[in-house]
């Protein structure tokens, strides 16, 4: 069992959330879980119509990275959730 102190205190800004998400994960733990439970925390579900991903450091993070792999050395891990319209979606 990984020791508590080994967790990576990450927080997740919405544009329209009234409030971050904030949530301790495992350094193992992937970038695309990340972004389902934000997802879930600000209530926005999929509809076909809009992609959605996080952003660290004005890049976009692929999903299979970890927390540990853009976390660093940090303890602590700041990200943003952006939309994109899919074109040709309906």
């Amino acid at each position: 069992m990984p020791d508590k102190h080994d967790d990576i205190e990450v927080k997740v800004d919405f544009a329209t959330a009234d409030r971050p998400y904030r949530r301790e994960y495992a350094g193992t733990v992937t970038i695309g879980t990340v972004l389902t439970d934000s997802l879930h925390a600000f209530g926005v579900a999929a509809d076909g119509t809009t992609r959605y991903y996080l952003k660290h450091n004005g890049d976009e993070v692929p999903g299979d990275k970890t927390v540990g792999d853009i976390a660093g050395r940090a303890r602590n891990l700041h990200l943003k959730l952006r939309t994109e319209t899919i074109q040709g979606a309906s």
